[in-house]
């Protein structure tokens, strides 16, 4: 397995989030980021935003981890972690 990794980085906005939530919200955020550094396209709970190229959405339990990713340089950015209500709302 000589696939390399695509790095994560996070938004303001989502840092802000992350720094704000509980222990058990923080491991299984992690795991999740760890899944997209790996394979930020398939396993897991992911979807293609409609109408963003390739922007796509993690389901973690009730939080949706809305990210872009960056082919080209191997990034993957989280853009946003919300609540499952307000992650479809633009």
């Amino acid at each position: 397995m000589s696939e390399e990794m695509y790095k994560l980085t996070l938004a303001r906005q989502a840092a802000r989030y992350y720094n704000r939530v509980d222990t058990s919200t923080v491991q299984r955020l992690n795991r999740c980021f760890m899944a997209l550094q790996q394979d930020p396209v398939s396993g897991g709970d992911i979807k293609p935003l409609k109408g963003e190229e390739d922007t796509y959405r993690y389901r973690v339990g009730n939080l949706r981890v809305v990210y872009h990713l960056g082919r080209k340089r191997k990034v993957v950015t989280v853009l946003a972690i919300l609540p499952r209500g307000e992650a479809y709302k633009k």
